[in-house]
């Protein structure tokens, strides 16, 4: 189903970023069986991040993310591509409290690859507004776009997400005053609250007279990128010698991959397959 819808509105003056996250969040917490508090904090990062994905200009483009929190949630990283493929972790699962308190202090930091020579790394101290702050702040310090940003995360009785979605406003840089006034003043909670009603493209219509020239609506999911097939790839650099030694000791090497909550066992037999290759 496609759930990011991107598309300019203010007579084309502002980027507009609208997106149902409600089945990646939803996808996070059953894997890494979340408490309600970390649901909500990791879901508006996970909402966040896929707008942040959702911006990379390149097909091989990838991006990261590293929450590093004092608060009650520990670090939270989370990773995207360009395909819109969001996958991520907070480090304590079972933690309880406000939003505040699960984040504390601490520093906001994004990778941003676009394919090109080296990329692109930029952060900024996580204020007090909460996670959607932190982004606001990252954008207006780090790439200097003034932004607009609200996330939602809702949860059912049950635990599981019946809603999460992301709004953004970004003014293109020759928008005029009257246009940054009117994003400034413009409710993004009212917005996500007629998209999880009607859908992204009802409710940006509802809202605006979007630019039906640039319209842009693609899929995004929680998915992680790891397989035995794949880590047998980044046990070669360690050698043969250091992984027949740690079978012998532990019976096997353990990967556990954080994204997605999934441990993986090589064996002698898996090893004779890795090296003798």
């Amino acid at each position: 189903m496609k759930n990011v819808l991107r598309t300019l509105v203010f007579d084309g003056q502002v980027s507009l970023t609208l997106a149902d996250t409600t089945a990646i969040v939803d996808e996070g917490i059953q894997l890494h069986e979340l408490s309600s508090s970390s649901a909500q904090v990791f879901g508006k990062a996970l909402s966040a991040m896929t707008f942040a994905s959702a911006c990379l200009k390149e097909d091989r483009g990838e991006i990261s993310l590293s929450l590093q929190c004092s608060g009650k949630g520990g670090n939270i990283g989370i990773s995207g591509n360009r395909a819109l493929r969001i996958r991520g972790y907070i480090e304590n699962t079972q933690a309880e409290g406000s939003e505040t308190e699960l984040l504390g202090s601490g520093a906001l930091t994004i990778i941003r690859d676009d394919g090109y020579s080296s990329p692109f790394v930029g952060s900024c101290a996580i204020p007090q507004g909460g996670v959607d702050a932190a982004f606001e702040e990252y954008y207006r310090i780090s790439e200097q776009l003034p932004t607009c940003l609200k996330t939602a995360v809702e949860l059912n009785e049950a635990g599981r997400c019946a809603f999460a979605g992301v709004a953004v406003l970004q003014p293109l840089p020759f928008a005029d005053e009257k246009t940054l006034a009117a994003v400034r003043n413009f409710s993004l909670e009212k917005l996500l609250e007629r998209a999880r009603e009607t859908g992204v493209e009802e409710a940006a219509k509802a809202y605006f007279k979007p630019d039906c020239a640039v319209w842009d609506m693609r899929t995004a999911v929680y998915q992680c990128n790891c397989s035995k097939t794949y880590l047998a790839r980044v046990l070669v650099p360690v050698g043969e010698e250091e992984i027949r030694r740690i079978i012998r000791e532990d019976g096997a090497v353990r990967i556990h991959c954080h994204y997605c909550n999934k441990d993986y066992e090589f064996t002698d037999k898996d090893a004779d397959g890795i090296f003798q290759k």
